[in-house]
């Protein structure tokens, strides 16, 4: 398709992926190559949202992904993803008997990149090859190194290709209007992977792979949240929580987070026992707390008098300005009942089982998949039938060229109100729960008050285990 076509996607996804996240920070952006071959290489905890983001919010350049085959050959939507650049590869999951089949699809995948990679294209991989609810990223493939040194190989080994690692971070992937943490790690290139004494790459095209994986698994770990065990999870988010505050930046919360797993995995193989001690000390504070009905949110309050006036405030302040987002409101009202209305046709549930192997899991990602199909679909329709109504009616009232002015205005506005209002949403419910907490600590200030003496102690152990 046309490159004027792709960017007008790109903006779409870009106001899609606004009005479903609250918060998208990247870090490293400077680390992405602006001119050149390179391939981006990411893990995939979300689906469809992850590849919506890296289009949306990554780099201006265009990006060619690398998605499994059976999107590609769908009989319309497969039609126009080739035509944003998408390039099927076959993965062995999918092809247990027809190993050959999915072997020379493979090589045709690969001969499909080439080209773009010698012209100075970006391809985006999931390494690791499948989407999963996991905490642990999973082996990377060998697919991103093979389409690089392919492109190396019909250069020459003069190209000057950047692998670049890519990690993702969503707080609550499951939910609207979470916030998502992008962080671009440090790129390498083919040079970078031979060690002392060689000198020609085509003689160590197996080991070159072989490094250039390791490598890109060794990065993603370092930029994600990685937990090995599962059964750990529990524990490490809830002591992230306890450390820090939703308010902090996304970039200070997610390095937080990595730091306590990473203590709590080491102590959990090195002195069980002491991570057995801050567990029963964290059993107990869970305890207390259901004990006197309160939560975590309302015990850490450090000056609820100050808090319950400044959220006050806020919320008189807030208020204000949503009578004024009514506009926004108003606007939007039939694109946001269009995406409520489609969001359940995503709600079936995806084939692989929930916890225990118990129950299925819903693919949220679907679910806002089809909920943001059916948001710019409403607008599709409403938009346009708005905005001919705004210029009949200023036609009407002032004339001609007045109409058209006002609605052009009014055209270009719906859009960034819409954003506004819910931004504005945001703000009011956030002051909203801080009021709460601040006026439940001062009803119970005295069993609050106890228990932020546990709290402290509890965290001094958590300290403990982290300083050392």
């Amino acid at each position: 398709m046309n490159d004027w076509f792709y960017r007008f996607g790109r903006v779409l996804l870009n106001q899609t992926v606004r009005l479903y996240y609250r918060r998208i920070e990247v870090i490293g952006r400077d680390r992405m190559p602006a001119t050149g071959p390179a391939i981006i290489v990411a893990n995939h905890p979300n689906s469809w949202a992850d590849a919506f983001l890296l289009a949306s919010q990554l780099t201006p350049r265009k990006l060619n992904f690398v998605a499994k085959d059976s999107i590609t050959r769908a009989p319309v939507v497969g039609w126009i993803l080739r035509g944003f650049g998408l390039v099927g590869v076959a993965r062995a999951m999918d092809y247990r008997c027809q190993r050959d089949l999915a072997r020379q699809r493979n090589q045709a995948s690969i001969a499909t990149c080439t080209p773009r990679l010698l012209a100075g294209g970006l391809i985006a991989i999931f390494g690791e090859g499948v989407s999963t609810d996991a905490r642990r990223l999973q082996t990377i493939r060998k697919g991103a190194m093979r389409f690089g040194y392919a492109a190396e190989l019909a250069a020459g080994f003069k190209l000057g290709l950047h692998w670049v690692p890519l990690g993702i971070n969503y707080s609550a992937k499951q939910r609207f209007r979470s916030d998502v943490l992008i962080r671009v790690g440090q790129p390498f290139r083919l040079d970078d992977l031979l060690c002392p004494g060689e000198t020609d790459p085509a003689t160590h095209e197996n080991a070159i792979l072989q490094r250039g994986t390791q490598r890109l698994q060794r990065n993603l770990e370092s930029l994600i949240i990685h937990i090995e065990r599962e059964e750990l999870a529990g524990l490490i988010d809830y002591l992230a929580e306890l450390f820090g505050s939703p308010a902090g930046s996304l970039a200070a919360r997610v390095e937080r987070h990595q730091r306590i797993a990473r203590a709590v995995q080491y102590f959990n193989v090195a002195e069980p026992q002491r991570l057995a001690e801050v567990e029963r000390a964290l059993r107990g504070y869970q305890r207390r707390l259901a004990a006197v009905e309160l939560t975590d949110d309302v015990v850490r309050q450090r000056h609820a008098t100050l808090t319950l006036r400044v959220s006050l405030l806020g919320m008189v302040k807030s208020g204000a300005l949503m009578v004024l987002n009514l506009y926004g409101w108003a606007n939007s009202f039939v694109p946001r009942w269009c995406a409520l209305l489609f969001r359940p046709f995503g709600r079936r549930p995806s084939e692989a089982p929930g916890a225990g192997g118990q129950t299925p899991r819903l693919d949220v990602a679907k679910e806002a998949l089809w909920g943001a199909v059916g948001g710019w679909l409403g607008a599709a329709v409403a938009f346009p039938l708005q905005t001919y109504l705004v210029f009949r009616w200023a036609a009407g009232a002032r004339g001609m060229e007045s109409g058209i002015a006002l609605a052009t205005l009014y055209g270009l506005s719906l859009i960034p109100s819409w954003r506004l209002y819910v931004r504005r949403r945001d703000i009011l419910r956030e002051h909203y729960a801080n009021l709460r907490d601040a006026f439940r600590f001062l009803v119970n200030a005295a069993p609050a008050t106890r228990l932020q003496h546990h709290r402290r102690q509890l965290l001094r152990r958590v300290r403990a285990l982290l300083a050392e």
